[in-house]
């Protein structure tokens, strides 16, 4: 697109919005660089030299178990000694990744493993994988990201997901780790960031619920000193993103944090929250041998605005404010004078990384709506799949049908077809019948 041309008037964003809140991963955009909200999990790995070979080997582990998930396989491919995209089933794909991953630890290089379901990496997936294994000393972390099909985890694979997350997090003991949705990137090109920048923009003014996750731009720590001494505000090594459903907790964290696992037990104390301590190896930033802790908030949830500040999230972040980086960069292209389009500057990155504490007035002062107490929270949207009984009765929308919504009785059968050519029908509760 044309940078000095506007990407979304108001009747798309309204349409968009509408549609996500429906299915996420409802594509917008350009031929190519279509985008959509997508759920993700990145994983921000500290690692010493001799750890190199060890970690792209979980990675290519990670990589096999992965595509055992896929409803779609990938279409595309990164061959990571020539830096190229080539189609699945391309016969220069290497067929031995740990020689390729080797090749590159002895030529001191990064090594990349990466796949997507698109015909074009500057598109949202599906379905996603990068990872990338950097070289110590460095202050890059090592990184891996995961887009998953949205209709495949609510389609009765929540726990084989989240169990999949768990294993993954105990293997690669992350430094920083979040899951939750995201505008998809997918961290597989940098073509088609200025869309990108833009409609995390607008996203982030309809959904409490939306990450900003770019690991290129991102991922830096402070685990080795920096020229000047002093970590850069700007990326992650300075803190912590505010969650917006799981994350990591690790104990080089919970040190700057200066609480225990008890403590941080008794402050996120609700029904609704999961924390599994996870063992982390005993080591410089770790010389107390602590636990790592994944905590869960609640369900994946975009948290749409008009519904109020989720008080999970509240919560949460009132923990990890004090180490909080709130400085953190969410563009991957500076702006510029007259920039049509709304992206993220200074005050405004600012304003978003504090949306949760008590004072903020995100996304302004008149839509805000403050948290519901605990026990008036609503349970989590209601969304089911054709062919399985209604759970409650009134009216039934899809992204995937066009025809408008369905009414549906308690204990019926939901109608069909399974699949439209707009993609996979889910159903989604819009409220009861008119009295």
């Amino acid at each position: 697109m044309s940078t000095s041309d506007i990407y979304l008037t108001p009747e798309e964003i309204a349409e968009f919005v509408r549609e996500s809140k429906i299915a996420p991963q409802w594509t917008y955009g350009y031929e190519g660089q279509e985008l959509s909200i997508c759920p993700y999990v990145t994983f921000y790995i500290y690692h010493q030299p001799e750890e190199y070979m060890p970690l792209a080997d979980k990675f290519i582990g990670i990589w096999e178990r992965f595509q055992t998930m896929l409803d779609e396989p990938f279409a595309k491919l990164f061959k990571s000694s020539t830096q190229r995209w080539l189609k699945a089933g391309d016969k220069r794909w290497p067929t031995d990744l740990h020689a390729e991953a080797l090749q590159h630890q002895e030529d001191f290089e990064t090594f990349y493993l990466m796949g997507t379901d698109m015909e074009s990496p500057d598109a949202s997936p599906m379905w996603s994988y990068y990872a990338s294994v950097d070289h110590v000393p460095s202050m890059d972390y090592s990184k891996l990201k995961l887009i998953f099909r949205y209709a495949w985890y609510s389609d009765g694979n929540q726990q084989a997901w989240k169990g999949f997350v768990r294993e993954c997090v105990r293997s690669l003991q992350p430094e920083q780790c979040y899951m939750g949705y995201e505008v998809g990137n997918g961290g597989l090109s940098v073509m088609g960031a200025y869309e990108s920048d833009v409609l995390e923009r607008i996203c982030a003014d309809y959904f409490y619920g939306i990450d900003i996750d770019h690991p290129s731009r991102m991922g830096f720590h402070a685990n080795v000193p920096h020229e000047t001494g002093v970590m850069l505000p700007t990326d992650l090594g300075a803190g912590l993103r505010p969650p917006t459903w799981c994350f990591m907790l690790s104990p080089v964290w919970q040190r700057k944090l200066g609480k225990g696992e008890q403590q941080i037990r008794v402050e996120l104390n609700d029904p609704r929250i999961r924390i599994t301590s996870i063992p982390y190896a005993t080591n410089a930033l770790n010389p107390d041998g602590a636990n790592g802790l994944w905590i869960e908030l609640g369900e994946l949830d975009l948290y749409p605005v008009e519904d109020g500040v989720p008080d999970l999230l509240v919560k949460a972040n009132r923990l990890i404010r004090p180490i909080r980086c709130d400085e953190l960069r969410l563009t991957t292209l500076d702006p510029w004078e007259d920039d049509p389009n709304p992206r993220f500057d200074e005050q405004s990155s600012l304003r978003w990384m504090r949306r949760f504490d008590e004072d903020s007035n995100w996304p302004s002062a008149e839509v805000r709506r403050p948290p519901k107490p605990a026990e008036e929270v609503a349970l989590p949207r209601l969304r089911a799949l054709p062919g399985e009984l209604c759970p409650r009765t009134g009216w039934w929308a899809s992204a995937a049908v066009t025809t408008g919504a369905v009414f549906v009785r308690q204990g019926e059968a939901m109608p069909g077809p399974e699949t439209t050519p707009l993609g996979s029908v889910i159903w989604s509760f819009r409220g009861e019948a008119n009295s």
